[in-house]
């Protein structure tokens, strides 16, 4: 066996791997049986004090104590927000989604505030934080619990409160007269009981792991987490919180989650897989009163590799759907997180990839409260998953380069490939995907895309921006095929929006000189064709040679003639040749040299710059952008490629041939000539030649 994966596959299946058979049959076996439950446990306190004496702890505190003194202990509570029209998101103009966004960031301000407060009270015993913490609780707790941010009319405000207030209360319960204990017990009990209720109506008991078949509600599975938490917040004060406790414990242990398996893959994406850190704060939960079904899955022992193998450093494009004007990369979030999975799960590799971070925005030890607005988890948040994971102990970091290059994330179908793992000024990346979740929820209609990066920037990218969830750009071009390094058959792509919009991995292969893959896209691209078994086969290999370049092949079978159109996508106009069949990508001095060729047919080649959906225009404007902190930089025109078969056949093959390069002298070094339907000979820009012979079974590399 392969050594590296050998490595993988030991992780995968620790000793420390719990099978639900064996383990966690009863909930209730490791609740403590004093309050508090959350954050700081019964007992905690003085721990907690020590923790934050030295270090990082230390620095939190400071920090978040310097930030509520200066710009919240005097700020005036607001009052309850008015509703901003149909609630609907299908319907949702720009300016309601201001509104709508608004809220969130108000519940985010007050939760963020006296989250912070209740934690400095902890610590001090000094009354003003005490008072400021009770006075949001009681305000808050006064609010329509089914009003305006009622989980029916707007479901992230009401996440934004549900997920921190039960704990609020946990840890002050005591400083609460009866009168005031009995006003937020009761708007708990309707706020938790509707939130509940939510999620039974989105099908939640009705999942399966690693399957979309019922059709998951993104956001009701989300809320699984902060429901637990509010159960062990309530759980002397409520009697259906212990149900509420079992029932979420149960599905954490029988069913989690519906977007991933054992690979530890997400199938919404990168951007998405953030959900995964507030699916951990019920592990952490369990962590802390010492369940030891905490972190034990294979899942969870695999899910950090997803951000390792898939997100660079430097921002770069992804699958399934993006904010940050299409990008994304190692933010401060996902940086932390990374480092404390890897100390409770005992993985060093995760800890390596964190020192690669780079972004300039501050981690969570050096963000503070300053500016609270909905995102999360908090400075606050991450001060106490630092306390729990504390009692982890010390990790000895492992070198990247122990891993494999690529791999396979088969519970999602999706592969990545690199030269230099860990080495990003110097890795080739290509990320590949055909899923068997097809284009459902966050995900795009993108089976058999690719998206391509080298030496610190992204070359072919996806193509698109998703100003806010189903703005038009977003539902008629970014969730589409036509925006993905993709083909067209018959001018059409795959359906979006689609469960059984599916692809599949046929295929991963590694050899002493090359990585081979093979995607199959036909379910996904009959999705679309005016009858349902048109295409006959649609076939893409890509092949990895010499950690240097690619060899990428779409073998289509169609019942009646059509035609082909080859998709690339960059941030900058490419220049192209019809004649050699040459397109090139630069960016900032990288390259990325492509060759085509289509056997028994000639390509017509084009591009251009633009759109054919306008972008909501004041996500171009850098005032606007500059205001979001959320946002990294306007929308941008994007450049565009395509090449199409001029003869319709039933039969189509495509080759191309993707080299990247530091070095411009290279594109006139770098041919690619065509055998057969099988084969092709590469001129490569180092000297060498080498001769591909490949079918939708075999491949042979020989170099001449």
């Amino acid at each position: 066996m392969n050594k590296n994966l050998a490595i993988l596959i030991t992780l995968a299946g620790s000793p420390l791997l719990l099978d639900s058979a064996d383990v966690g049959l009863d909930p209730f076996k490791h609740v403590p049986e004093e309050a508090p439950r959350t954050w700081v446990l019964s007992g905690q306190k003085n721990t907690f004090i020590q923790f934050n004496s030295t270090g990082n702890g230390k620095a939190y505190l400071e920090r978040l104590k310097e930030d509520l003194d200066t710009f919240w202990m005097d700020w005036p509570i607001p009052e309850e927000p008015e509703s901003y029209g149909d609630p609907d998101p299908r319907r949702r103009t720009s300016e309601q989604v201001d509104k709508w966004r608004g809220m969130q960031d108000l519940s985010g301000q007050l939760t963020g505030v006296a989250e912070a407060a209740t934690l400095i009270w902890l610590l001090t015993d000094e009354e003003p934080y005490l008072e400021k913490a009770k006075a949001i609780l009681l305000l808050l707790t006064k609010w329509d619990p089914l009003g305006p941010t009622g989980i029916d009319y707007n479901d992230e405000a009401h996440f934004r409160l549900f997920r921190k207030l039960p704990q609020v209360y946990d840890q002050i319960r005591t400083q609460l007269s009866d009168t005031e204990r009995q006003q937020v017990l009761d708007h708990f009990r309707v706020r938790g009981g509707r939130n509940m209720a939510s999620i039974m109506e989105h099908g939640v008991p009705d999942l399966t792991r690693n399957s979309v078949e019922n059709e998951p509600a993104s956001h009701s599975v989300r809320f699984m987490a902060m429901t637990g938490l509010a159960a062990l917040a309530l759980w002397d004060d409520l009697p259906e919180a212990r149900d509420w406790w079992e029932f979420v414990y149960t599905w954490y242990r029988d069913i989690f989650t519906p977007w991933g398996g054992d690979d530890g893959g997400w199938a919404e994406g990168p951007a998405y897989w953030r959900g995964v850190y507030e699916h951990a704060i019920f592990q952490d939960a369990l962590f802390a009163i010492g369940d030891p079904l905490a972190y034990a899955q294979s899942f969870w022992r695999n899910t950090g590799y997803f951000q390792v193998y898939f997100v660079q450093p430097y921002p770069t494009t992804g699958f399934g759907d993006l904010s940050n004007a299409g990008q994304f990369n190692m933010e401060p979030g996902v940086c932390h997180f990374l480092a404390h999975l890897g100390r409770v799960t005992n993985n060093g590799y995760l800890l390596s990839y964190t020192d690669l971070y780079s972004d300039p925005r501050p981690l969570p030890v050096d963000l503070g409260i300053e500016h609270l607005y909905r995102s999360y988890p908090t400075a606050a948040e991450s001060w106490v998953r630092d306390f729990i994971g504390a009692k982890a102990g010390q990790l000895e970091r492992e070198p990247l380069s122990e891993l494999p290059g690529s791999r396979l994330f088969a519970d999602v179908g999706w592969v990545s490939m690199h030269s230099d793992l860990g080495n990003p000024e110097n890795d080739i990346m290509l990320s590949f995907k055909s899923s068997p979740y097809g284009s459902f929820s966050h995900s795009h209609a993108d089976q058999n895309s690719f998206i391509l990066n080298a030496y610190g920037e992204q070359l072919a990218i996806n193509s698109g921006y998703r100003e806010y969830h189903r703005s038009q750009m977003h539902k008629y071009y970014t969730r589409q095929t036509i925006s993905k390094n993709n083909i067209l058959i018959s001018r059409q792509g795959q359906q979006s929006q689609d469960k059984n919009a599916t692809g599949k991995i046929l295929r991963f292969e590694e050899s002493d000189r090359a990585v081979w893959t093979t995607g199959d896209a036909t379910v996904a691209y009959n999705t679309r064709q005016s009858r349902h078994d048109t295409v006959r086969k649609a076939i893409r290999d890509i092949i990895f040679i010499d950690n240097r370049y690619f060899v990428i092949r779409d073998h289509v079978l169609l019942k009646s003639p059509g035609r082909i159109d080859w998709l690339l996508h960059a941030r900058d106009p490419m220049t192209f040749h019809e004649v050699d069949g040459s397109v090139v990508i630069e960016r900032n001095g990288v390259y990325l040299y492509g060759r085509l060729r289509a056997y028994d047919n000639t390509l017509q080649m084009k591009g251009w710059t633009g759109f054919p959906v306008e972008v909501d225009p004041k996500y171009k404007d850098p005032g606007f952008i500059n205001s979001q902190v959320y946002l990294r930089e306007p929308a941008v025109d994007q450049a565009h490629f395509q090449a199409n078969t001029l003869n319709d056949r039933d039969e189509q093959t495509i080759f191309a041939v993707l080299w990247p390069s530091r070095d411009a002298a290279e594109a006139s070094e770098f041919k690619m000539e065509l055998i057969d339907r099988e084969g092709i000979e590469i001129q490569r820009p180092d000297g060498k030649i080498d001769r591909i012979r490949l079918t939708d079974g075999e491949l042979s590399i020989e170099s001449l």
